[in-house]
């Protein structure tokens, strides 16, 4: 705030400057001896790095005589742009693409059809970002790694950047912006949106933070040059709660509303899912006819019944999960009784829902 002082944003480097670094640092060096990629898609693929630290991802290499081959590279690559980030973001290495995601097919093809517009190029026509609501336990963090899985780009997910000192919130999130502007094309994940993201008006006693964390990111999140270069997912069971500024178009674009699976059929597919994502062997004969508490079970509900049917099978020494130990565990299963404020949330994801094909029919 010091008139006498300038402030002068340094930007990390661009394509062709890490290009011409790289080919100095190893002009000496036949590059295909120690990496599977050329010079250029080097230079490509460290978008987000200083030239400090591409030294280091060459040099350690060469020194370590550990070949620079796919997952060397994202290993190091990811360990460089975190610790360039402070620790403030972290990388998400989705399992999963949206085929293991049960239910939900508008939202799925939706989410299809932009990884295809991003792949061909076509990034005027992609939204600036999706809001993931519904109540708790609907899966909207899996299907946002799933989406990431599916769309193939860089993803990482935005932690904890405030802070007790005054200014250092601030610092720390611009930081993670400059990075992020850098790093295109990016997928941020943001859960718990509604705490996060901070609110126009500033609470009494934080001196203005709130407003201020608040104003960056939207500005961030409307600056149309980062169309399809930083796509925002925000997750939170609260829409309601999280300012319209945000919420509207330009910006988070479109609302996907989640709910709790209500079809025979998806509730059987879930456990199937569910079961393979835990790593345990499920047959599907051995899923009981009569599922109690239909439309009242979440995704979580599900995963926690199969878990305890899981430690309940290896315990009578069975690798797979038995159709007894399953019966028992979905007889003796008890889901949240919290039903007031689950209505409040499933309501609030209706009125947020931006697409009519996003609705199920009940």
């Amino acid at each position: 705030s010091n008139p006498h002082v300038a402030a002068i944003e340094i930007p990390l480097p661009s394509e062709p400057e890490r290009l011409e670094f790289l080919g100095s640092i190893t002009s000496e060096t036949e590059v295909a001896k120690l990496s599977d990629y050329s010079v250029p898609e080097i230079a490509k693929l460290t978008a987000g790095i200083s030239l400090t630290d591409l030294n280091v991802l060459v040099q350690s290499s060469l020194e370590a005589g550990k070949r620079l081959d796919h997952e060397y590279f994202q290993e190091l690559k990811k360990r460089l742009i975190e610790r360039q980030a402070q620790g403030l973001l972290e990388f998400i290495e989705p399992s999963w693409g949206l085929d293991m995601v049960v239910g939900h097919d508008a939202a799925k093809k939706r989410l299809r059809d932009d990884a295809e517009l991003l792949k061909r190029g076509r990034l005027e026509s992609v939204p600036m970002g999706y809001l993931f609501c519904g109540p708790v336990g609907t899966g909207k963090s899996f299907l946002a790694q799933c989406a990431t899985g599916t769309i193939g780009i860089p993803c990482v997910k935005l932690k904890n950047f405030r802070s007790k000192y005054i200014g250092e919130t601030e610092a720390n999130l611009e930081r993670v912006l400059n990075v992020l502007r850098s790093m295109g094309p990016v997928v941020v994940m943001i859960d718990e949106a509604d705490a996060m993201l901070g609110d126009r008006k500033s609470s009494s006693g934080d001196s203005g933070v709130n407003a201020r964390v608040f104003g960056m990111i939207a500005s961030q999140m409307g600056d149309t040059r980062y169309r399809g270069r930083i796509l925002w997912i925000l997750m939170t069971a609260r829409p309601d709660l999280l300012p319209v500024d945000i919420k509207r178009q330009g910006r988070a674009e479109v609302h996907i509303p989640l709910f709790y699976p209500t079809l025979e059929e998806e509730v059987r597919k879930m456990f199937m899912v569910l079961a393979k994502k835990s790593g345990a062997t499920l047959a599907e004969e051995n899923i009981p006819e009569e599922i109690p508490h239909k439309g009242h079970l979440s995704g979580a509900d599900i995963e926690g019944i199969i878990g305890r049917a899981y430690r309940t099978s290896l315990l009578a020494d069975s690798d797979h999960i038995t159709a007894e130990a399953l019966k028992s565990a979905v007889d003796g299963f008890m889901p949240s009784t919290q039903s007031l404020e689950r209505e409040l949330q499933e309501l609030a994801a209706i009125i947020e829902c931006t697409d009519q094909e996003f609705l199920p029919q009940a």
